[in-house]
């Protein structure tokens, strides 16, 4: 039998195989890359793995051979997320000698040069290598015996700790799976897990074994979000919840006010540790950004967020064309502008918006494909509103044309006070 790659506990009986490591985390959605590549430009996104939301429970198998955790994701593959493939590296070819042959008529050819006295040569200098650029410390993981597969690991741990942090790993030791009936009978057992990245489970497993100073008091938003992933699958949130203040404070960064990938993991963290304020904050970006359906991404966020944020952007995207087309009519029919021409011109520039931003006709509808709430708000803030000079009243003989003011007569006043960002949902109402 293989000795672990690393040891939690020197008397632990069970043994995790971590199998194919490091695997994709997240991949990035089409409209992620259409916002920050207009031009269709694939994104390479950052190496990760995959998460837990497709992946299959411990009640989910049944005589099983051996109890896999994690899994490939199945169906077919989203469009968008692009492998970050490093190409191996070619060995550079030796310089060619060349043919002894052509060294001696070289030498036959060159004339006769009397010998100089011999000079003694200078010890060479030893070079000192080109400085190396800092690079970040890896954490530490003991080590012990280091498997030629990266992608394949070893882990030793107890039992105990495992069974006492977490529900899934109780249940597998102490069901009626095969895992169980050897651990029952050997009093060890192997366990296999897959796709996870393997510092991420470190940490984790070292939280459960309570080895508190061997964590890592600093980690970066993806290393954040993938060991809240695993203690999500694994049911063992407690075990990394002390961790929250510490984890989140030393982030030391704003949330993204961007539509992109670390947003998504900042509305991951904030629902796994319940955070109000960056949950309502990441909300409102991700409703206010988004051009198309929203999804987890694959993260194990609650059906019932992406459906309420799908939902309120629908709802504020569709108030807002409403409000246009409702303007529209009331000029039409003369509830809107101070007077005929008044009403009349305001019609017929508001129509003229509309048409050139493609919210007449046809007009949209649910889900809103490629167009974004606060894109909307932006187009509508870009009418121009037209301009126009009054007659002199007809009682007066004297005079001259004035510019036309009055409170119709400018978009801003008909359409109201606009703001670019959706309202953020309430993590409480949610929870209730």
């Amino acid at each position: 039998m293989n000795p672990p790659s690393h040891v939690i506990n020197l008397d632990g009986e069970v043994i995790i195989v971590l199998l194919n490591a490091d695997s994709l985390f997240t991949e990035p959605s089409e409209d992620m890359i259409t916002h920050r590549f207009p031009h269709n430009l694939p994104e390479l996104n950052d190496t990760i793995q995959n998460t837990a939301k497709d992946m299959k429970r411990p009640e989910d198998y049944i005589e099983t051979p051996k109890t896999i955790f994690g899994g490939k994701r199945k169906g077919k593959k989203k469009k968008g997320g692009y492998k970050n493939v490093r190409a191996p590296l070619e060995p550079i070819s030796p310089p060619t000698e060349e043919p002894a042959i052509a060294e001696e008529y070289a030498i036959a050819e060159a004339p006769a040069i009397a010998e100089a006295p011999a000079i003694a040569e200078e010890p060479a200098i030893a070079e000192e290598p080109p400085a190396e650029e800092p690079i970040e410390q890896p954490f530490e993981t003991n080590l012990v015996f280091e498997s030629a597969n990266r992608g394949y690991f070893r882990i030793q741990v107890s039992a105990k700790h495992l069974m006492l942090a977490s529900s899934v790993f109780r249940k597998i030791l102490t069901g009626s799976w095969k895992e169980s009936i050897t651990f029952l009978e050997k009093g060890s057992v192997e366990i296999t897990a897959e796709s996870w990245d393997i510092e991420a489970l470190l940490i984790l497993l070292r939280a459960i074994h309570g080895q508190q100073y061997q964590i890592p008091r600093k980690l970066t938003l993806e290393m954040l979000a993938k060991v809240t992933v695993l203690a999500d699958y694994y049911e063992c949130k407690e075990a990394v919840y002390i961790w929250t203040t510490t984890w989140i404070d030393a982030l030391g960064e704003e949330l993204p006010k961007t539509y992109c990938r670390d947003l998504f993991l900042w509305l991951w963290i904030s629902w796994f540790f319940q955070l109000p304020a960056q949950f309502k904050d990441s909300t409102s970006t991700i409703m206010s950004l988004s051009n198309d359906w929203i999804s987890n991404l694959g993260l194990p966020v609650s059906d019932k967020v992406t459906e309420a944020m799908n939902n309120c952007r629908e709802e504020a995207i569709d108030n807002l064309i409403r409000r246009l087309h409702q303007t529209r009519r009331d000029l039409l029919d003369g509830s809107r502008g101070c007077g005929f021409e008044c009403s009349s011109i305001m019609y017929g520039a508001l129509t003229k918006e509309m048409q050139l931003n493609n919210l007449l006709s046809p007009r949209p509808t649910p889900p809103f494909p490629s167009l974004s709430y606060k894109c909307l708000v932006q187009k509508v803030l870009s009418f121009k509103s037209p301009q126009w000079y009054s007659r002199p009243s007809s009682y007066s003989s004297y005079g001259s044309s004035h510019h036309h003011i009055c409170l119709h007569s400018s978009f801003p006043f008909l359409f109201g006070t606009l703001n670019e960002f959706i309202r953020g949902l309430d993590l409480h109402n949610l929870n209730g």
